[in-house]
Order: structure tokens, then C-alpha cells, then sequence
């Protein structure tokens, strides 16, 4: 079972949205850990389509868990402390009802911060969380995290660490491949990301928007190989982000994307054949 990290290193190019996407459509059972520090959930506005209320489950509830000592990969999945929320637990919900998730699919999410405040406070949690998403990892059930955008130095680069697969989320224009190039080159992220690693652990995804597009190949001569693209579709993507109603699922672009996308990342880390065993 695999750990895989989504994050941006520059402006917003969609990283919750493409997380949600794929953790729908992941082929095996997954977490998703929307651990974003830049900004309050998305989530919960979002996807759940605030029908859930912030004590339902997430990051915060995590962070308390880990200050008595233990937090364990059974406590993520134990309803009575909702660490976490199975999504695919949820009762039908008919005046908002949440986006479709295949069926027997079994997702559990994690959402981000409500109370922004805390965020400085809880930087020990980056530190505690890379034994415990290798520990659901290696129990069968597949980890999927949202860093949203990362900073320079970022305390949450730990996680990176842990991964077997780190994706980077940006727009396919020149700005985009100028910014990943320099953010690349920064310390913390240079001794990571090196010409040795890049193309096994690190990758990257496109997002198409409205500006000129350039080739693929560029990103993948001057910075890494793009995994996957996602279409301009801002309609279909929506379904992810807002909990936007999807009655036809079969054209939404985006949502085929991320199906498509998701079972080539899940190729890519079963061949690498990594142990994940705690250590």
C-alpha cells in the first residue's frame, strides 16, 4: 500500500480538487488527509457541501489525539472519536446530496483546519504523522494527502519525506515551469528533489486553464516527467471542489481524468515495489 502527497509550489493550481478526484476514485480503500495550512477546509464547504458539522472529523481532532502520546491507525477508523469521516458510511442526504463515490469504494477523509489560530500550535504533528500514514499504509488502506501550496522551509515537508510519491500540481504556461524551476532550486527542496530522485518518487500533474498551454515536454526536460493532465473543465471539477451536482458522471471531463489518472499513479507505485514496512 502506498503514501502519496499532492502538493503545489506555487499559486493555486487546484491541489484539493485534484486530492478529492483521485481519493474518489482511488482503486483501493484510502485516506485522504486534506492537510492544507494556507487556508481554512475546503472540504467541508465544499465537497460535504457544509452538511457535516467541523466536529465530524479532521485534522484538528488528529492533532489533539497526538498530544496524549499515542495515536494509533485503529483510532483513525474508530467512529467514536470521528477522527476521521467514512464517507462511504454516510447516509443519503436528499436536499445536498454529497458527489458520487463508486460503488463499494471505501473512503475515509480527513479534513483540514477550521480555526486557523491553531495552526502554529500544532507543529509537532508534522512529526508524529509519517509513522502514522505508514502504519494505515501498511494495514491495507492507502494514504493520499493534500499540502496544498508549499512554503519555503515548510514544516510539513516531513510528510514529503514519508511518501513513496510526491506530485506536484501545476498550470502548463511558462510562468508555472519559471516558478517550479526557481522553487526547485530553493535548499530545503534541492536536497530532496535531485536528479537521482526526481523522476522515481517525484512527478508532476498539469491542470489546463485558460492561458497558452506549453508542451509537456518542456516540464519534463527543465523540471520533472508530468504524470497525468487534468482538462480545463471547470464545470466537472466543481463536482470536487463545491459538491457541484454531477447527474451525468460519464461526461464529466474532469472526473474521467482522475479515474484515468489514478490507476496510472497506482500503477507507478505498485511497480516500484517499495518495502513500507514501519521501521
Amino acid at each position: 500500500m502506498a503514501v502519496l502527497v499532492l502538493t503545489s509550489l506555487a499559486g493555486a493550481p487546484g491541489v484539493t480538487t485534484a486530492a478529492t478526484a483521485l481519493a474518489v476514485h482511488w482503486p483501493r480503500p484510502v485516506v485522504l488527509l486534506e492537510a492544507d495550512t494556507n487556508g481554512a477546509s475546503s472540504m467541508m464547504t465544499g465537497f460535504f457541501r457544509s452538511n457535516l458539522p467541523s466536529k465530524a472529523g479532521g485534522i484538528e481532532k488528529v492533532a489533539l489525539a497526538s498530544t496524549r502520546g499515542v495515536l494509533r491507525r485503529e483510532d483513525v477508523f474508530d467512529p467514536e472519536l470521528a477522527l476521521s469521516i467514512a464517507v462511504h458510511d454516510l447516509p443519503p442526504i436528499k436536499e445536498m446530496p454529497l458527489p458520487a463515490i463508486p460503488a463499494d469504494h471505501r473512503l475515509w477523509v480527513v479534513p483540514g483546519f477550521v480555526n486557523m489560530r491553531v495552526v502554529d500550535g500544532v507543529r509537532g504533528l508534522w512529526g508524529q504523522l509519517p509513522s502514522l500514514l505508514r502504519s494505515i499504509s501498511e494495514d491495507g488502506v492507502d494514504v493520499i494527502v493534500d499540502l496544498g501550496r508549499l512554503v519555503p522551509e515548510d514544516p510539513r515537508l516531513t510528510l514529503i519525506d514519508t511518501a513513496d510519491r510526491t506530485v506536484i500540481l501545476a498550470e502548463p504556461t511558462m510562468v508555472d515551469l519559471n516558478r517550479l524551476y526557481r522553487r526547485l532550486a530553493m535548499d530545503d527542496l534541492a536536497t530532496r528533489v535531485d536528479a537521482f530522485t526526481r523522476g522515481k518518487r517525484y512527478g508532476l500533474l498539469v491542470t489546463e486553464g485558460p492561458a497558452e498551454q506549453i508542451p509537456a515536454r518542456d516540464f519534463h526536460q527543465h523540471v520533472m516527467p508530468v504524470l497525468g493532465t487534468f482538462p480545463y473543465d471547470p464545470t466537472g471539477a466543481a463536482t470536487f471542489s463545491h459538491g457541484r451536482p454531477d447527474p451525468k458522471p460519464n461526461r464529466n471531463r474532469y472526473r474521467a481524468a482522475a479515474r484515468k489518472i489514478a490507476i496510472e499513479l497506482d500503477t507507478l507505485v505498485s511497480r516500484d515495489g517499495l518495502d513500507r514496512k514501519v521501521s
